[in-house]
Formats: structure tokens, C-alpha cells, sequence
């Protein structure tokens, strides 16, 4: 036990020793991206140093790292498993976009917070002590033991295969992001530099490198948003108690809020942002008419910008309207429409943290309810999540472990809410008001990123910011906190150091979790179960790194929203998993039958709800938004609809047909 909490205390001196030695750097000069270049390298390489020293061959090893992890340890390496990209990266930026209760029609960033933290609540009260007692190897192989059906433990694996390689396509996603903008990468080899350091934990070690990764991952994710909140609570009330400067500056916030919804500019910005929608809808009703209507525009712009010599950015700026370029009549139409879709929502968000009443108010409070209880049961049914509780030593150290784990992921969202409070009042003091050509260095330097973080359109063409003109993205805002605030691009650094340890260290859990199900569940419990364990664990090793090239791959070519999916993901793991744990593990009428149709009911629901509502389906089939959405809701709530119909498939077949195993 105290080799293991030297092992914390080195991950957590080792951060501190780190970031005043590149503090010193800066201080002498050096180049900010060989700061964070070596900020990234450090963590990739000593959490695949951490991975080489417990490699290990054996089944019980391997899988479940012995069954003897503590309480602690196992809710730091839980905390860490759960801090994914999404949490890390896009929680701050939803928070400053949307608020907390959000516009009216959507859900607030405080929903996302209620409803994980909410679901760890869930799954100590309800599922950790039993699933410890199961002592199974994956979830798929309890429910196939506890029903003695092989037919449960395949579809349950392919549940858990979906659910986790949705997941983790955004972790990959957030990987690539994190380092190609601080090393100065592609994308794409961003991505495999740090596949290389994931594939080096979880391959050689299985659960047990894992779990002593993760340890040190929860000790970085945790240090380096609390030290990021401190200097910047520092740096705008003078003191370190983050929670009381983030309190200091709603105040300021939501009283800037007043005086900008009084000033009569804000009401031109609005007149225009309501003519530009009016004039994309008549472009979407007619796509061939007003494609030549501004390709004509565009024409004489560019003919005069060339005559004047304009500057290159202002030309290639007019040849990217999609009017311009050569694309078909579709994707036009889409680009018109994402336009109009970006347009209203910037319309719609709030200025301050009060919240605003709008007509469709109810719709939006309907949206957060639905996603704070699709959070919540995807959180207490997510497979990776779950398997922790096979991990720990005894059914009370598998509870204890989730009181732990609470403990570091409320420091870091209590983090994150502060910190996009103190951003928001940066953005509403500093930006707004300014005069586009003498704008802050921090928005000019966001701007000319090269993945622009800040977009300004002057809307009324009066060289003002006004908060309509303001677009600022969601998923990588956290990056850019030392610039906007002006504390040391160390902290840059460091921030990154603790997304990239954040996306690693789910990207790990779920990279077993679908290379078990593939080896363990659909192979060898049903094709081969006669297999040695030495052939069952190479297996596993070689199908993990397949499924990490090809979840890579996907990545690379499909550019995805983090938060968006990350959510599906969580609707599709609560309606395919709860139902039947919360009843096969508290009902002693649930039979085989009832488990297999709440799976494939709760499944093909949310599923269904998903894909119909997503905009390349509809656009193929040609559906209507309004027509295809239930009760208003959003495609990510699917679950509101599939653990219900889940529940009751689940009954209504134990009842027809009762017999367990």
C-alpha cells in the first residue's frame, strides 16, 4: 500500500516539478510550442512507461488487475476512466456558450453536470456492490451467467461493442485535437503519436496497466484544472478560492448582461441577424435561382478586391462561399441550412447566467429534464464504467471506490463551471464593446488559429462587437484559457497535459472493454471455451489493437461533435443496460426472455430515435426535423423513450415466459 501511494505522490510531484521547470523556461524565452510539445511527449511517454512495468500475461491480471484494488486507487483509476474528452475540453465551452439553464429550447451545460454526477449515485446505490459479487470478467459474461443464456451474453456484447466504439471515435477525435494544436501535427499523425501511447498501456498490461495509468491520470487531470482555475481565479479577483471568484464575477457578469441588452445597437444586430435568415430561407427554397443570383455577386467583389490588390485572406474568404465553389445542389442547400441552424442559435443564448424566457420555454425545460435522466442511467450503465466494480477487492471497496470517484470529479466540474464563468466575464468586458480593428490580443490570436476558436461577423456594420457578432467554439475552448485570461502559456501546457490524460484514459477502458467482448464473449464463452488462457489473453491484445487502428481511422475521417455524441452514446448504454440490470439484479422474476427483449427493445428505440433524426438520414430520405422528433426532443435523449420501453419489454416477457437459467 505505500509503494501504491508513492506511486500517486510521484504522478503528483512530477506535475508540479514539471510545471515550474517549464515555468522557468518561459521565463527565459523558449518557444511556447516546444513547451507544449514537451508538455504532450512527457505524459506519452511516461503513461507508456507506467503500462511496460505491469504488463502481465495472466487472465485475472489482465482482466480485472487481480481483484484486489482498493477503494482509492480504484475510484482515482474510476474518475480518471470517466473524465473523458467531453468532460475535460467541452464542458467550460458549453457552459460560457449555453449557460446553465440554457436558451429556452435547449438544455443548459448545468444538466450535463447533474446528470453524471447523478448516474455515479446511481450505480453505487443500485449496481457496484453486486456486480463485485458476480465476479465476472466483463458485463456481457455476467448477464450471461446470471440468465445462463448465450443468446443475453451476444447481444449484450454487441451493446456494449456500439455503445463503446461511439465513445471512443470522440475520445480518438479529442486526441488528435488536443495534439495537433499544441505540437503543431496534422491532425492525423497527432492522432497516431498518441494512439502509439494508449495501445502501450492497454496492451501489454490489460486492466491492471490500466488501472495504474489511470491512478496517475486522475492525479493530472485533477492537478492541472485545479492549478488552471487558481491562477486564473488569481488573476481576476486577486485571491485563490476559485468558487467565490467565480461568485464575484457572475455578479459583474449578469449586471453587463443588463447594460448590453439595453444598448439600442444590440437591436440593429438583431434586425440583420432576422434579415439573414429571412434571405436563407428564400436561398433554400430556391437553390438554382439564388446560386446564380451570388455567384454573380461574388464575381464583381472579387473582380474589385483583385483591382484594389486586397489582401489574400479577404479573397479566399469570398471563393469559400459555398455559392461560389463548385458543389452540388445538396450540400449547398446543407450549408445554407447549418447557416441558419448556427445563426438561430446564436440568437438564442444567453447573455449573463440569469436564464431567459422565451415561448418555448417548456420545450427546453423538457430537453434538460430528458438529458439529465439519460445521463444519469447512461453514466450507472456505461460497460467500462461498470467493469470497474469487477476490479475492486470486495463489494464495499467497489461502493467506497464510486464515493471517491465522486470526490475527484466534483473538484474538477466545480473547476470548469468557475472557470467558464470567468471566461464570460472576459468575453462581455473585454471583446464586447471593442472596435473590430482594435480588438484584444487574446481574440486576435484566437482568431488566426489554425482551428479558429473565435468568429466575428459585424453584423449592423458598425465596427462594434456586439454579442451577436461573437460565435466562440465549444469543444477545444479550454486550450485557449491562458491566452484569453493572460496568465503563463505553462499553464497551456498543463491544461493540455490533462485533456490529453482525460482522452487517453477513457479511450483505454473502452478499447478492453470492446476488445473483451469481441475475444471473451463472442468467441471464446461460445465459439471456443475450451481455449487456453495464455491463447484467450494474446487474442484479446490482438483484436485491442485492431479495434484502436480501425476506431482511429474512423476518427480521421469523420470530424465529430464530442459533446453530441458522447451523449448518444450514454442514451444508447441506458436503454440497452439499465433495464436489464436494475431488473435482473433486483427482481428475481426476470427471466432469460424478459432480458434478451429489454436489450433489443431498449436498444432498437434509442437507436432508431438516433439515426432517423440525424441530419444525413433525413437529407437522404428526406424527412422533416419537426415530423421525426418526439415530444420535441433532442436526437442525444433517445433514452427517454428506450429505458422505458426497455423496462416494460422486460417484464411483460418474464411474465409470458419465466425461467432464469
Amino acid at each position: 500500500m505505500p509503494r501504491r501511494w508513492g506511486l500517486v505522490l510521484i504522478g503528483l510531484m512530477s506535475v508540479v516539478g514539471l510545471s515550474l521547470c517549464l515555468w522557468l523556461a518561459d521565463l527565459m524565452g523558449v518557444s511556447k510550442g516546444y513547451i507544449n510539445t514537451f508538455f504532450l511527449l512527457v505524459s506519452i511517454v511516461g503513461y507508456a512507461i507506467i503500462g511496460m512495468f505491469c504488463r502481465t500475461t495472466q487472465p485475472e491480471e489482465y482482466f480485472v488487475a487481480g481483484r484486489r484494488i482498493t477503494a482509492p486507487f480504484n475510484g482515482m483509476a474510476t474518475a480518471a476512466d470517466w473524465m473523458s474528452a467531453a468532460s475535460f475540453i467541452g464542458l467550460t465551452g458549453l457552459l460560457l456558450n449555453e449557460g446553465y439553464i440554457g436558451d429556452g429550447l435547449h438544455a443548459g451545460g448545468l444538466a450535463y453536470v447533474l446528470g453524471w454526477t447523478g448516474g455515479f449515485c446511481l450505480l453505487c446505490f443500485l449496481f457496484a456492490a453486486k456486480l463485485q459479487q458476480a465476479q465476472a470478467i466483463t458485463i456481457p459474461d455476467m448477464l450471461g451467467n446470471l440468465f445462463g443464456s448465450t443468446a443475453v451474453r451476444w447481444f449484450s456484447a454487441w451493446g456494449a461493442i456500439l455503445c463503446s466504439s461511439i465513445y471512443l471515435v470522440a475520445q480518438i477525435y479529442g486526441i488528435g485535437l488536443v495534439t495537433s494544436m499544441l505540437s503543431g501535427l496534422t491532425f492525423e499523425l497527432g492522432m497516431f503519436l498518441a494512439l502509439g501511447g494508449i495501445l502501450l498501456c492497454s496492451f501489454l498490461g490489460g486492466m491492471r496497466a490500466i488501472t495504474w495509468t489511470q491512478v496517475v491520470q486522475c492525479v493530472v487531470i485533477v492537478a492541472s484544472m485545479v492549478a488552471l482555475a487558481v491562477a486564473v481565479s488569481w488573476r481576476e479577483q486577486g485571491h485563490p478560492v476559485v468558487p467565490v471568484a467565480a461568485w464575484q464575477d457572475m455578479l459583474q457578469v449578469n449586471e453587463r448582461a443588463q447594460q448590453i441588452a439595453l444598448d439600442t445597437d444590440v437591436h440593429t444586430t438583431t434586425l440583420a441577424m432576422e434579415q439573414r435568415l429571412r434571405h436563407l430561407d428564400e436561398k433554400i427554397a430556391d437553390p438554382v435561382g439564388a446560386r446564380e443570383v451570388e455567384r454573380q455577386l461574388l464575381a464583381r467583389q472579387l473582380a474589385r478586391l483583385k483591382a484594389e490588390n486586397a489582401s489574400l485572406g479577404d479573397i479566399q474568404r469570398l471563393e469559400s462561399n459555398p455559392a461560389w465553389r463548385d458543389i452540388g445542389e445538396e450540400r449547398l442547400v446543407e450549408a445554407w441550412r447549418q447557416e441558419r441552424d448556427r445563426i438561430q442559435q446564436i440568437m438564442n443564448r444567453p447573455v449573463g447566467f440569469k436564464g431567459v424566457q422565451t415561448p418555448g420555454a417548456n420545450r427546453g425545460l423538457f430537453n434538460t429534464l430528458a438529458l439529465v435522466f439519460c445521463l444519469m442511467l447512461g453514466s450507472a450503465a456505461l460497460p467500462h464504467i461498470l467493469v470497474r466494480s469487477f476490479s475492486a477487492a470486495s463489494p464495499r471497496h467497489a461502493e467506497l471506490s464510486l464515493v471517491w470517484a465522486l470526490l475527484f470529479i466534483a473538484a474538477v466540474y466545480l473547476c470548469a463551471s468557475s472557470l467558464a464563468v470567468m471566461l464570460k466575464h472576459s468575453v462581455l468586458t473585454e471583446l464586447v464593446g471593442a472596435r473590430l480593428d482594435q480588438l484584444p490580443d487574446w481574440a486576435e490570436q484566437l482568431k488566426l488559429r489554425r482551428l479558429p476558436l473565435l468568429f466575428l461577423n459585424d453584423w449592423n456594420r458598425d465596427g462594434i462587437v456586439q454579442f451577436g457578432d461573437i460565435r466562440i467554439a465549444n469543444d477545444y475552448l479550454m486550450l485557449a484559457v491562458p491566452d484569453i485570461m493572460r496568465i503563463s502559456p505553462v499553464f497551456t501546457g498543463l491544461i493540455a497535459a490533462g485533456a490529453l490524460a482525460a482522452a487517453l484514459s477513457t479511450a483505454d477502458g473502452l478499447l478492453l472493454t470492446i476488445a473483451n467482448a469481441l475475444s471473451h464473449d463472442l468467441y471464446f464463452q461460445t465459439v471456443r471455451p475450451e481455449a487456453s488462457a495464455v491463447r484467450r489473453v494474446m487474442l484479446s491484445k490482438v483484436l485491442l489493437m485492431l479495434v484502436a487502428l480501425t476506431a482511429t481511422w474512423v476518427a480521421t475521417n469523420q470530424p465529430v461533435d464530442i459533446l453530441f455524441w458522447v451523449a448518444c452514446a450514454f442514451s444508447l448504454a441506458a436503454s440497452t443496460f439499465f433495464p436489464v440490470l436494475l431488473l435482473g439484479l433486483h427482481w428475481s422474476g426476470m427471466s432469460r426472455t424478459g432480458a434478451l427483449a429489454a436489450m433489443v427493445a431498449g436498444m432498437g428505440v434509442s437507436l432508431y430515435y438516433i439515426v432517423v433524426n440525424y441530419h444525413g438520414v433525413q437529407k437522404y430520405f428526406g424527412l422533416v426535423p419537426e415530423q421525426t422528433l418526439w415530444l420535441g426532443l433532442e436526437p442525444f435523449s433517445a433514452g427517454v423513450f428506450g429505458v422505458p420501453a426497455g423496462l416494460m419489454c422486460g417484464v411483460l416477457f418474464s411474465w409470458l415466459r419465466p425461467g432464469r437459467g
